[in-house]
């Protein structure tokens, strides 16, 4: 959580799927102040087989979209809303390209996730991640100790970014 799931019909190589998963973790941790650990990129392939069977107006398409799936209850505005799809939109167009067919033709944000369990823990809501990570450091050092990869990289971001500092 959250769940950024791209089905695109165009080829995207390993090196632009890390470049968007990359600029989309970097952009939703640092503007909601959330660990990068919970931001999960998801890349479907729907340029070839049955997952392209998609329909507009009762016509076949090939599009490439973007849904986001959030936590309900978030208190996000239209405003706030509009501003990520067009946040996201620009990435997708820096690593992708812009022409007709690399278009990321729609984005969806559903605020969906009521709860989320990572990692063995349950998260906070948007905007309680500073002090779900002070509160829980501890326990996620002793997960880093263990040789957890999701927990070694939080305790090094715990580290670096000032919010999460005790």
């Amino acid at each position: 959580m959250p769940i950024y799931e791209f089905e695109h019909v165009i080829r995207l190589a390993a090196s632009q799927k890390r470049a968007l998963a990359k600029a989309i973790t970097d952009w939703h941790a640092t503007s909601f102040n959330a660990p990068r650990f919970i931001v999960q990129c998801r890349f479907i392939d729907v340029g070839q087989g049955s997952l392209s069977d998609i329909f507009i107006g009762g016509q076949p398409r090939k599009i490439n979209r973007l849904f986001v799936s959030l936590r309900s209850g978030a208190g996000r505005t239209q405003q706030q809303l509009e501003g990520m799809t067009h946040k996201l939109v620009s990435m997708w167009d820096n690593v992708a390209g812009s022409t007709p067919e690399a278009e990321l033709r729609a984005v969806y944000i559903k605020g969906t996730l009521d709860s989320a369990f990572e990692g063995g823990f349950h998260l906070p809501m948007p905007g309680k991640f500073e002090q779900w990570v002070k509160d829980n450091t501890e326990k996620f050092k002793v997960l880093a100790a263990a040789g957890d990869e999701d927990f070694i990289g939080l305790v090094k971001e715990i580290e670096t970014r000032p919010e999460f500092q005790k």
